[in-house]
């Protein structure tokens, strides 16, 4: 599932939470015990303790987003030609996040399902889906 999707269902669910709670007051059960929000706290630092949150790795620096890019780009070539850079981390990110939510055996297969190209659309198979992942916890989520 993708990060994007994932935080518009939980934000959904807590907007709905919030709205069947059945008595006069307006806030609801959970937010009513919560403490206020951090007064200057961003939207992106928001998003990304919701991301942490939801078990995605931060977003890597320039240096690391480059480095992660040039593995990728050893793997096939056609990776990184073929993609937006932001939308491949993306996608690294979400395989970290695979790696944390779900049985190893299925990783491999979330990962030739997600880093396609032109010329590979139905994935790069197993052995590349395997080297794919090697990279990503490498690069984008090291702990996991």
């Amino acid at each position: 599932m993708s990060r994007t999707l994932v935080i518009a269902a939980t934000a959904l669910a807590v907007t709905l939470a919030g709205c069947s709670s059945g008595s006069d007051s307006t806030i609801a059960p959970a937010a009513q015990n919560s403490p206020p929000p951090v007064s200057g706290q961003s939207q992106p630092d928001l998003r990304a303790s919701m991301e942490a949150q939801l078990g995605f790795p931060p977003k890597p620096d320039e240096r690391t987003t480059q480095a992660y890019l040039a593995d990728l780009k050893s793997i096939d070539p056609a990776l990184v030609s073929s993609g937006d850079p932001a939308a491949l981390v993306n996608r690294g990110r979400d395989q970290c996040r695979d790696l944390k939510v779900r049985p190893e055996k299925d990783w491999t297969a979330a990962a030739n399902q997600r880093f396609t190209t032109p010329q590979a659309p139905e994935g790069l198979g197993a052995a590349a889906a395997a080297r794919i992942i090697t990279v990503v916890r490498t690069r984008l989520c090291p702990t996991f």
